[in-house]
This record gives structure tokens, sequence and C-alpha cells, in this order.
């Protein structure tokens, strides 16, 4: 399996690869791993020839996914009914020793008085167990926030229906201004505090009225350049009221745009928080100065970034939750650690209160090679977040032997390795004026060889396509749009670049601006993140540079440190994922700079959540981007689904036409999902998406661990 290739770069020299295959020992565990060996040599080559690795074969008997297997977990019966409340209630053996011992009420008192009744996937579990997985840091809340799921409403598994989750119901009326919801009654936090409407209303009067905790709104909270109003009508019904019409506000609730205190509070959102907590920390409740002198007295600047940090579950394992499991060992520690919630709100439909795992223990990795070694050796249960698709062949080769299972959840009509150029970066005005020219976009576009990074980088299995190719479906407004855009040809490129006024090169053949500096894009990256996107920038670098001429500087940057960053507006370009077309209207922020987000220009959304005070207006700049926000902010009013159908293929077809971002692949597996043997109940075929916070729609809480198979494992 040895292989040797010359890869040219742009400074001239030359790298030599040699792949070898050693043994790499991970906890006690020794698996193959390919190794890369570089060295240096001095000569000048002219042509860039990168490795192409054989195809792969992805038929295995360790992958299980299978389209036509469609066992999904489920709160409705064969009739479209929520299933009947059960007439007893079973809990996990640790908790009925806590009971015996008299630290817990019994499971009846601590479940609401009708509680959410699923159905598992495959089958009634066991309880017991802990779930292993790994993380890469304090920036990785994601990992658990997705399989937590602490939004009121919620998704079935396929993300595309609404269904009550921790709320019990939900009503709005006909014109979409009023939505009304139940909490269900006797639900309780996980310290057994009631939650009520009280924690809604308290977020709402003392965290989103409150210009420190909150002072630019939640772009979901505004409508018509109001803040929608709430009001408790009761214990376990509030109401909402929207100045204008508010078509997807209801879904809005269900996805990650609100979610919940868990996914949200760290950042004063979150629509609910634990009053009965928080407001020891309040200056509305203790007064201003001793909720200084307890931030003070903490090590923090101010009461309000302390008050955040109190209301961050994943750091302070002090503060209630919810969700399946409570934080029991803080994220900003080298294990990050979960327990069982005595009062979750969820049975299976025999009355078994979920979850069915007892722990979650995450363990620190230090970057994403160590994490998918400890993959590769075992060490976790279930592990799809972060695992390297390039590694592949590597899991299917130690599966047996290690005692795991594949599955492939995939996330159809969306781009996985996207440069994201933000057109309202401000470092150099010259180079702005290029990075806003539709032409230079395209040539930067053209100049990619988008095979070479998905056979190195994702086996081949992803489409080197654009937005608008792909997948046949409904919200595609045209395969070809945009074709050329994303097809090799530097040729066209070079004579665009040319045209534009960047024919003039350097002693090193790299492009110079009018003025005479070397025009340089910057390509920010994200380590430790879901691909190893330096290495992918890496790639385009030396593509550019050979093929057109075009220098580019890659960073390496600490995941929050780059979200740092680009709130500043300090990012040149971006190379993330994107959601799935059609989820852009539930989860713009990847193709739409609106809401203040936008890797296409952050100026302009903070232009359009400001109404207009903050920002850069994008009107005869890019009105391209005006019309995209225009159309959004339509089909977040009054745009049925016929109309929002219309929206969404506009909104796509307009991305194409800007040549933003800069797709490279797309619709590959976005989660290779490690799973061990002994684990039941994941759902076959799992779709995967950001709104959905998948694996969060697999509804973890009914997974189990079979201590019977041979195979257990850890």
């Amino acid at each position: 399996m040895a292989f040797a290739a010359s890869i040219a770069c742009g400074g001239g020299e030359t790298i030599v690869v040699h792949t070898v295959e050693v043994p790499v020992e991970v906890q006690g565990q020794t698996v193959v791993q390919t190794v890369v060996v570089e060295k240096e040599v001095v000569k000048e080559v002219e042509v860039m020839v990168i490795p192409t690795p054989e195809p792969v074969r992805v038929e295995s008997p360790h992958i299980t996914a299978d389209p036509d297997v469609n066992e999904w977990p489920t709160i409705y019966d064969g009739s479209g009914n929520l299933f009947s409340i059960p007439t007893s209630f079973q809990e996990a053996p640790l908790l009925a020793a806590r009971v015996a011992a008299g630290e817990l009420p019994p499971v009846e008192e601590r479940l609401p008085e009708n509680p959410l009744v699923l159905q598992p996937t495959s089958g009634i579990g066991k309880y017991g167990g802990t779930w292993f997985r790994g993380f890469t840091g304090p920036a990785d809340g994601q990992n658990m926030e997705r399989p937590l799921k602490d939004h009121l409403l919620f998704y079935e598994v396929s993300g595309l229906t609404v269904q009550p989750n921790i709320a019990e119901s939900w009503t709005q009326n006909e014109d979409a201004t009023e939505f009304t919801f139940t909490l269900r009654k006797g639900h309780k936090w996980s310290d057994g505090a009631p939650f009520t409407t009280a924690d809604i209303m308290f977020w709402v009067d003392h965290m989103l009225h409150n210009e420190e905790l909150n002072p630019a709104k939640p772009a979901w909270s505004q409508k018509g350049g109001e803040t929608l109003q709430f009001e408790a009508i009761d214990e376990q019904t509030f109401k909402v009221t929207s100045p204008e019409p508010y078509a997807p506000f209801v879904t809005l609730v269900a996805s990650v745009i609100v979610a919940g205190q868990h996914t949200r509070g760290d950042g004063g959102d979150g629509l609910y928080a634990p009053r009965h907590y928080l407001e020891q920390f309040h200056p509305d409740f203790v007064g201003l100065e001793e909720a200084e002198r307890k931030a003070s007295e903490a090590g923090f600047d101010n009461w309000y970034t302390y008050f955040l940090d109190r209301n961050h579950a994943n750091a302070n394992p002090d503060a209630p939750m919810l969700t399946a499991w409570r934080v029991t060992g803080s994220i900003n520690t080298n294990e990050w650690s979960f327990e069982r919630n005595p009062y979750y709100y969820a049975v299976d439909i025999e009355g078994n209160q979920l979850p069915y795992i007892d722990k979650v223990v995450l363990t620190l990795a230090q970057n994403l090679e160590v994490l998918n070694l400890s993959a590769l050796a075992g060490n976790y249960t279930v592990m799809g977040r972060h695992i390297n698709i390039a590694k592949l062949p590597l899991f299917l080769e130690n599966a047996e032997s290690v005692g795991y299972r594949i599955q492939f959840w995939r996330q159809p009509q969306s781009g996985i390795a996207n440069i994201y150029v933000n057109e309202t970066w401000d470092g150099n005005a010259e180079i702005q004026s290029y990075i806003q020219n539709v032409e230079f976009r395209r040539a930067l576009s053209m100049g990619i060889e988008r095979d070479q990074i998905n056979e190195v980088f994702f086996l081949g299995i992803g489409a080197t396509s654009g937005l608008c190719q792909g997948y046949d479906d409904p919200d595609n407004p045209g395969k070809y749009i945009g074709e050329d855009d994303v097809q090799f040809n530097p040729d066209a490129a070079n004579a665009i670049l040319d045209e534009i006024g960047l024919s003039s090169k350097d002693g090193d053949g790299m492009r110079q601006l009018p003025n005479g500096e070397r025009l340089t894009v910057q390509l920010p990256s994200v380590v430790a993140a879901f691909e190893d996107y330096p290495a992918i920038n890496e790639m385009i670098a030396r593509q550019w540079a050979v093929n057109l001429g075009v220098h580019a500087e890659v960073q390496s940057l600490e995941r929050g440190l780059h979200g740092d960053r680009g709130l500043l507006n300090e990012l040149m370009t971006t190379n993330w994922e994107s959601s799935p077309r059609s989820t852009t209207l539930i989860t713009p922020q990847h193709l739409l700079p609106v809401g203040g987000g936008g890797n296409t220009g952050r100026l302009y959304g903070d232009w359009h959540q400001s109404a207009g005070e903050n920002g850069t207006d994008p009107a005869g700049i890019n009105d391209l981007i005006k019309e995209q926000m225009d159309l959004y902010d339509e089909s977040q009013s009054t745009a049925g689904p016929a109309r929002s159908a219309e929206i969404l293929q506009r909104v796509v077809e307009l991305n194409c036409l800007n040549v933003n971002p800069i797709t490279t692949v797309m619709n590959k597996p976005t989660y290779v999902a490690i799973i061990k043997n002994n684990v039941r109940n994941i759902p076959n075929a799992l779709p995967f998406s950001y709104h959905n916070q998948t694996s969060g729609n697999a509804f973890p809480e009914q997974w189990w661990i079979d201590d019977d198979d041979a195979m257990m494992g850890q």
C-alpha cells in the first residue's frame, strides 16, 4: 500500500510524500495507522501532482446503512395519535437505590403528569452502562447539545415535522401572530424544582430585556422592528405575540435557532432559564452591589459575564437542566461528564423512565488525529462527530477485531468544505474591492481541482459540484445554474484575473495588486473540527498558486478564536460546511447574511439584524445579497408553503449566481458513525441535519447497551 508522489508548493519547494503502515497503540489497543513522511527536496518543478487513492469499496458487513430499513423511534402510534400514558412506571436501578435511601422521591412523583411517551427504535431497552465519547475542548459544546436536544418543541427523525418535546403542545392563530404553548404539569428541573412559565418569563423579563445580557437581541425574537411579546397565562401556559405574521416561528422554536438553556444559555438566549437558581446572581433580585461582589469573588470582571457562566450548563455542573442527562463534570476539564437526570420527562411505551444509559463520559482529545485513533481502538461507544471519512478504510480494517459497526449519517444537498468569502472584510481596501467582485470569486472557483480534494480527503465519495447541482429535488432551482463555475478551467480563470486588473506578477509568479503589493487571499481554518480544514485549505492554496498564480495564506485557529474573529469581521474567508438547501430558511446563517450571522458578509448580517442601524447595507454593493435578504424577510412573515418553496429556490439560485460560497465537495456522508456492536436502538439510515441536531433526532435517550453482547468493549 505504500506510494510516493511529488507535491509542488507555492514557494517553489517540492515535497516527496511516502506513506507507510505502522502499528499505533492507543490506550492498550493496537490499530493500523497510515503515516505520512515528508522530506524537503530542493528542486523546483512546474507541475503539482497529488496522489489519487485507488477507489475504496465501501461495501462491508460492518457498514449498516440500508436505506430501505426505516425503523425510527416515534411518539405517535399507528393512527397518528400520541401514545397513551402508561398506567405504571419503572426506573433505573441507580435511581431506585436512591429512592430506597431516601435521597429521591418515587419515580411517579418525579415525572410530569403527562410524560412524553416514546416508542424505541427496535424494542424496549435495558438500564445501565456508560456512553463513552471524545471531545475537542470548550468550544465543542455541540458535541452534547445535539443529543440532549433541550428544545421546547422538536422534530421527528427526518426533520420535516414539528412535534412536542419539553412542551406538551402548542397552537397558533390563523394569521400566525399569536402562538400558545403548554408545558407539562408537574415537570421538574434536574434538582427537583418545578419547571413552569415562571422560567419562561424570567428569561424574557430579566435576560432578553437586559441590555447587558442581551445587547443585541436574538434575531428570532424580533419582528417588524419590535421584540416579540410574551405573556404567562398560568403556570403551564404562555403566549407569544408578534406584531406581524410570523409563519415559521414554530419551526424555529423546534430548531437549533431557538433551542433551550443548555444549547443557548451561555449567550443569554434559549427561551427559558432556571429562575430559582439564577436569581441569586442577578442584580434585579440581589442588587447590583451584591451581584458584582459575587462575580468578583468568582474571578469575573462583572456580574453579567458571571451570570452567563452560571447559565452555561456545559461548564457549570451546578446549573439545573431539563435534558436526559445532566452535567457532572465541566467541559473546561479533561473529562466532560454527565449522569442521568432523575426528573427527565420522557418514558418508553411500557413506562420505563428514560434514558436507558446511566452516564456519558467524554475524554478530551488533543487533536482530531488522537480522537480518530481512539475511535479506531474502540474507546468510544458511539462516535460520529469529528470522525474523519478519509480513515474509513482503517475503520473497516479494524471493525471486526475491535468490535464496532459503521453507519453513514447523510446530509444530502449540502457542502462539506465551502470557501465562504466575507464580502464585508475591510482589512485592505484594494483586496476588498476584488473579493466583492463576483468575477474574482468565479476565477478562484475555476482554479480549484475538486476531484483531488474529493479523492484525497473524502475517498471520492462526494460530488464535485456546486449548490445548484447534485440531487434533483424540489428546492433545486436548476442544476445547470453556476455549473461552469465549479468546473476546473484554469485558462478561463486566468483570463478573468487578467481582465479585472490582476495581470501583473512578482518574481515568484504570484499576482500583484495594482499598487504593486502581492495579492494574498487569507484562508483561516478551524483546527479540531469536523474535517481537516487546515489541510484542505493547504491543498486549495497550492492549487491556486500553481493554477492561477494567486498566493493564499492558510491560518489555523482554535474554534473559539475563529468564532470571535468572525464576529469582529476579521475573517476574509471561512472554510465550513453548509446545511442542506432545504433548510436554508430555517438555519440561514451558512448561506445568507441575516440575523447577525452570515459567512458571506458579516457586516451585511449586522445591518440586517439591526434593521439598518449598524453594519453595511448590501444595496449597491451586491444586489444579489440584498434580494436574498428581502426574500428571507418575506419567508419569515406571510409566505405560505407554496411561496416559501419559490423563495427557497430563488435564494439558492442567488448563491450560485453570486459564486459565494465557493463549493468544493457536496453530498458526502456528514457523519461516519462508529458504533460498538453492543449498542442497540440506533436508527438506521439516519438523516443528518443541523436544524434537527443530529444525533438528537436519533433520540439517544432510548439507546441502550447490551451487557450480554460478547463484543461489548468499554
